[in-house]
Parts: C-alpha cells; structure tokens; sequence
C-alpha cells in the first residue's frame, strides 16, 4: 500500500496537506470510508480512515499506529553540493533510499556552490521514505564551511571518515569499526585540497579510497553508502 506523509501523528485526526490530498482523492480516488497509511518521518506508521475526501483538504481518523524504533547506529554522509543541483537530487533520492540516517552539506576551497534550497530538498526526502517505505526521514543540515564542520565532531563517538583521492589510503571495510556509527565526507569535483585533507587528519579523521576510478561527487557518495550501510 502507498504511504502518505504528515509531519504531526500525535492526534487521532489529521488533515493531509493539498498535494497529498490531491494525490490521494483525485489520483487515487480514495473515498469516505476507505483506510491509507500515514508516516511522519520520525518512525511513527499510522493506518487511517477516510472521513472528508475533499481533494484539497482530505481529513482522516487514526485507527492504528505503530512506532519503529531508530536504528542504534548510523551513517552520515556530508558532502560538497554540485555546480548542477539536478545531480544532488539524484543523490538525496538515492542514499535516502539506501537508508542513510543524516545528510549534512559542506563548503570546501574547490565547491561550486554555497547556497542550497532546503525545501527542495526536504521534498526529496520525504518522496524517497514514502517511495522505499521507511519511517525515518533523513536528518538534512544546511551548508556549514568544511573547517567548522569538522572541528563541531566527536571523533571518539563514531568511524570518521574522508574519502580522498591519495594512493595510501585503506578502503572503506579496513576502515570501519562495526560497532560505531560512520560519517563520509565527500569533496567536490576537483577534491579536497592537501590543507584540508590535513585538517580533518588532525582532527582524528581516517583517509579512505573509493578505488581506483575516479568518480563524480554524487556517484562516490551513493556508491559508498552503499557499502558501509551493506556492512552492518
């Protein structure tokens, strides 16, 4: 069954917004009396009955609700935002479907980009829980400057990681303890500079190789989330 999202599951009725009452009325053609599921993106599932299939303002009576728990460990994936912002969407869409628990986005010497349009990607998320039927929303951070972000961290609590292009550097797997959580950081297309490779090693942050090919910032973000979330 198709999952709608309401950010606010704590009261026995809800109204949908518009474009979930459209979608649910007119596309669906759901009607009175008729049960859909609704998440909230903070592992609340709560089963609904139709009681006012208006199309703009469909209102709903909860009959069921379920809480699943978050998971105990996580994976942060931060990264340097794209000139293209068609190519980020791509990747929102994907690591949220893999399960990435937090996105946060940095500026780096080499980034093409210092601004990001959080409700945009906020929609993004929340079609990619529904679409993989999840209840948890990604935890989504503005852009912060990769210095800043780095000093705000707690090395000690988690695998932190820093996939730069250098030949010495372990693969993801050498590189992780199981029993922690893992934060990526991912540079832009011309890389991390040597400055700021050294600023995260210094601060406790392991180098990791993405192999050999040279991939684009998008694609090493999915492709590694792939593998540490296939690693727990």
């Amino acid at each position: 069954m198709q999952l709608f999202f309401h950010q606010n599951l704590e009261n026995n009725t809800v109204e949908l917004p518009e474009d979930e009452s459209k979608h649910c009325v007119r596309v669906l053609r759901k009607k009175v009396g008729d049960e859909i599921i609704l998440i909230d993106g903070k592992g609340n599932k709560a089963i609904c009955k139709i009681t006012d299939d208006n199309p703009k303002k469909c209102k709903l009576e909860v009959v069921e609700k379920v809480h699943f728990p978050a998971k105990a460990i996580n994976l942060h994936i931060a990264i340097a935002p794209t000139k293209n912002f068609d190519r980020m969407d791509w990747m929102l869409e994907k690591c949220t479907e893999i399960g990435v628990n937090e996105i946060s986005f940095i500026e780096t010497e080499n980034s093409e980009r210092n601004k990001i349009n959080m409700e945009r990607c906020e929609k993004i998320l929340i079609q990619s829980i529904k679409q993989s039927k999840q209840y948890w929303l990604p935890k989504l951070n503005n852009i912060i400057s990769y210095k800043q972000f780095i000093l705000n961290q707690k090395t000690s609590d988690s695998n932190c990681l820093i996939a730069w292009c250098n030949e010495h550097s372990l693969t993801i797997n050498e590189s992780i303890d199981l029993k922690k959580s893992t934060l990526l950081i991912i540079g832009p297309e011309g890389d991390f500079t040597d400055l700021e490779a050294k600023i995260a090693l210094e601060n406790n942050f392991k180098t990791i190789s993405l192999g050999q090919n040279i991939l684009r910032t998008e694609t090493a973000a999915v492709y590694a989330s792939a593998i540490i979330n296939n690693s727990y």
